[in-house]
């Protein structure tokens, strides 16, 4: 079974009023989600701000984030992301990352020039072989201009320590028909995840994996829609997914990344404002999303 399964959600790395990585509040903000119900955390993903952070700052939230989860929730799986546009960075974060005691690492193809299918492999191997550390690919063509295919994601697969992809689609439909024909090319237990918030928040499919970002703000409401799910309950799966509704169409329609800040803000979480050169929204789409927030009921 792969260690990327169930409910991943993906913290933001909060900032200080002076732009430094706000530790105690990333400490106290893992410490709450570790317990939440979730069936793990990644930091440094896209929400995360990797690309915005160095090595160093990079090394240091993952210390951080390995003991607060360990102290707070000693069974809960922490990943890490460790992704960078050259080979020679890549490997001193995947060094970090190990040495740390992570549970999995997320590796996307980042890079200045868009990669080709031989370079990625390459890339792709050389990490599998670095540790036994298992390793979630992640297709985000949207940012890399790279598109894992399914051949490559079946060749890959056959690496022991690469467990698990996660991805996104233009719709459930999509991804059911991708995840179908993934199905029989990889080995037992791998994970084919989901992600993008629209996608996930349609609730039409629970695939191996959610990986989310609004899952770390708003955990009880995400553990409650995938576990009805699952567990086949339709009519809670519409009731919970027509609540989210008017709070995930304002937030997807904002801007990406510097939405999840806003949201986590507006959730009581300390994040900051994320780093420069990305800028805050609006006053009046941050108080929209907090409006929208606050129309919320607990979940059951």
């Amino acid at each position: 079974m792969s260690a990327f399964t169930g409910l991943v959600a993906y913290p933001v790395t909060p900032f200080d009023d002076s732009g430094a990585v706000d530790h105690a509040e990333l400490r106290r903000h893992l410490a709450s989600l570790a317990v939440s119900g979730v069936d793990a955390i990644a930091v440094l993903g896209s929400s995360g701000s990797f690309a915005y952070l160095d090595g160093a700052e990079r090394a240091a939230v993952i210390a951080t984030a390995v003991d607060a989860v360990r102290t707070a929730n000693p069974a809960l799986p922490v990943h890490a992301g460790v992704s960078a546009v050259s080979t020679t960075e890549l490997m001193g974060h995947v060094e970090a990352a190990v040495s740390a005691g992570v549970d999995g690492l997320l590796l996307s193809t980042v890079s200045y020039v868009p990669l080709d299918d031989d370079e990625v492999a390459t890339q792709c191997r050389l990490v599998a072989g670095a540790s036994e550390t298992p390793i979630c690919l992640y297709s985000n063509p949207g940012t890399t201009n790279f598109d894992f295919s399914l051949d490559l994601i079946a060749e890959l697969a056959a690496e022991p320590t690469i467990t698990a992809v996660k991805e996104s689609a233009p719709d459930i439909a999509t991804f059911i028909e991708r995840h179908e024909a993934l199905a029989p090319r990889v080995p037992e237990g791998f994970s084919h995840g989901m992600s993008g918030d629209a996608l996930i928040a349609d609730a039409g499919f629970a695939a191996a994996a959610w990986h989310s970002g609004p899952a770390s703000v708003l955990p009880a409401h995400y553990v409650a829609l995938r576990s009805a799910l699952v567990a086949g309950e339709g009519t809670e799966v519409a009731r919970l997914r027509d609540e989210l509704a008017p709070l995930m169409h304002e937030f997807t329609g904002l801007r990406k990344l510097s939405n999840l800040y806003a949201l986590a803000r507006a959730a009581g979480i300390d994040s900051g404002e994320p780093r420069r050169p990305l800028l805050p929204i609006p006053g009046s789409s941050r108080r929209d999303l907090a409006r929208l927030l606050g129309e919320l009921s607990e979940p059951l």
